[in-house]
């Protein structure tokens, strides 16, 4: 089986991925931390952690799957170049990409979601501050959508990526798991 990558950045949250993990753990699917620098770093929690692998260790060949997690502040990680690299290794090859919260900024810095339907925890003015465009934004369902349940699933996909906003983590992580074509356990998780 092949097994899926995390991405950990300076504050990336834990939480969001929690239910996304134990899926995975009781599927017996390896999960690998990736982040640029071997260095230990505080999520939002202020939980201390160090990754597995810097991205010049991965073998594309070896995964199927990303999941990338919001954070306190994305900026420094969505303007690294190599970054950004790391993650469009995982589009270009056609693996499944979860993206929640904040994290949908990286794909759409990538250009990955133009035209696409997604989910991402910031209205559509912070985008543009970050020069983003109207067209950039067009399918884009923002946090206080997202609070007023225009996406009663919690969670989008669209093609490879499935993208949703904090609050709907568990929803998110089930759609991964149903994309992987492992058993997902919802009622484990209140579902």
């Amino acid at each position: 089986m092949k097994k899926t990558a995390v991405l950990l950045y300076e504050t990336c949250c834990l939480f969001e991925l929690t239910v996304a993990l134990e899926m995975l753990r009781m599927a017996e699917k390896e999960v690998v931390y990736f982040a640029k620098h071997l260095n230990t770093i505080i999520t939002e929690e202020g939980i201390k952690v160090v990754a597995d692998n810097t991205f010049d260790e991965l073998d594309m060949e070896d995964y199927d799957s990303l999941l990338l997690t919001g954070a306190t502040d994305a900026r420094s990680a969505n303007e690294d170049i190599e970054t950004l690299n790391f993650i469009d290794c995982f589009h270009k090859n056609g693996a499944i990409i979860g993206a929640i919260s904040i994290a949908p900024i990286f794909l759409l810095q990538l250009g990955h979601l133009k035209g696409k339907s997604f989910m991402i925890g910031v209205e559509k003015h912070n985008l543009k501050e970050l020069n983003f465009t109207d067209d950039d934004l067009k399918n884009m369902v923002g946090w206080n959508d997202a609070c007023d349940e225009v996406v009663p699933e919690k969670y989008l996909k669209t093609d490879n990526i499935i993208t949703s906003v904090a609050f709907g983590f568990r929803q998110w992580a089930m759609a991964i798991g149903e994309e992987l074509g492992i058993a997902t356990f919802p009622k484990s998780f209140d579902l």
